[in-house]
């Protein structure tokens, strides 16, 4: 029988919906109902370098959790940090109280650097999980060096991280099989995915399907799919597809009562999900800051950020530099105008 966790990322990636602005209760009941319902793996936020904020899952140190998290552990508590933007020399020693994971992003030009960093974390107590964001863009030579890497360091886990909803079941076949022919087995494999193309449940699906079944699996998902852009795989759907297919006993009362309390109405008040704009952001990988950037000009129809995606260089459509996002736009403009 096929090995899976679910990590259900709400406070996290839910975040970038809302700036973090969750609320005491919502954040405490949201962990502890997540509990009841048997997800494994919950990740409460963010470990950032600001000032904590109550109500806010941004946490400047492990301990800034510990009103939210119940006393008796029954999963495994998470947070993500960015590789550079966090003093991990000024990080909290693990106390067994907050976080036991933390899980460290980084793109494909901090391969070689992003060791010690992860090794600190370990040091610390924590388990780890490597998030390589955009896993899908790496060449060969730099997946490999992350498979050895996490091999080195025993990491708990080792991602692929669709940052711009980019992927397809064949680029997954071919960092998967990377995975599978050099990852220790040890090390469960995890999947990240945005929306935007609405293949989320589809590609968790694929991989599920490619497993090894001595291979243990990590998928994130969101309640009601709450994430940047186009939002997560939703954890209600894959928690009671795996229901169904007799993998797992979740129980969906505790989910479900968590959207019906909080999440529908945190959903009239932020923007996530399916759109247009959000579809050809994952098409074309441009960066969702970079497309609400663009998507909000004067007169922009959908088809005028389909010919403008079709403009931006390749090395600048991941990012936001709203300079260049500016000419793109006048380049445009002029160009209708001519026509």
């Amino acid at each position: 029988m096929k090995s899976i966790q679910i990590l259900d990322c709400t406070l996290r990636d839910g975040a970038q919906a809302n700036e973090a602005r969750f609320g005491e209760q919502a954040i405490r009941d949201i962990i502890h109902n997540l509990t009841d319902a048997g997800i494994e793996i919950i990740e409460c936020g963010f470990l950032k370098e600001c000032e904590f904020e109550h109500g806010r899952t941004y946490f400047p140190q492990p301990s800034f959790a510990v009103p939210y998290i119940p006393e008796k552990k029954e999963a495994i508590y998470a947070a993500l940090v960015d590789y550079g933007r966090y003093d991990v020399d000024k990080l909290e020693a693990f106390d067994g109280k907050t976080f036991d994971l933390i899980r460290i992003s980084f793109f494909e030009k901090d391969v070689d650097n992003v060791k010690p960093f992860i090794q600190k974390v370990i040091n610390k107590g924590y388990k780890v999980s490597i998030q390589p964001m955009d896993t899908f863009s790496y060449r060969d030579e730099n997946i490999i060096k992350i498979i050895e890497l996490a091999n080195e360091v025993q990491a708990e886990a080792l991602s692929m991280v669709d940052t711009y909803s980019l992927a397809t079941s064949t680029d997954i076949d071919r960092v998967y099989n990377l995975y599978k022919k050099n990852l220790d087995i040890k090390i469960k494999i995890g999947f990240h995915s945005h929306n935007n193309q609405l293949n989320s449940f589809a590609l968790a699906q694929h991989i599920l399907k490619i497993s090894e079944p001595e291979r243990k699996l990590i998928i994130d998902a969101s309640l009601y799919g709450m994430g940047r852009g186009g939002g997560n795989l939703n954890t209600e759907l894959f928690s009671e597809y795996l229901n169904r297919e007799g993998l797992k006993k979740y129980n969906m009362k505790y989910i479900l009562n968590m959207i019906d309390n909080y999440l529908v109405e945190f959903k009239k008040m932020y923007e996530w999900g399916f759109s247009m704009p959000m579809m050809y952001a994952g098409l074309y990988g441009v960066h969702v800051f970079a497309t609400a950037y663009l998507k909000d000009k004067p007169n922009v129809s959908s088809y005028d950020l389909k010919c403008m995606f079709e403009m931006l260089d390749k090395d600048k459509k991941k990012r936001y530099d709203y300079d260049y996002l500016d000419s793109i736009y006048e380049q445009y403009i002029q160009s209708k105008v001519i026509r």
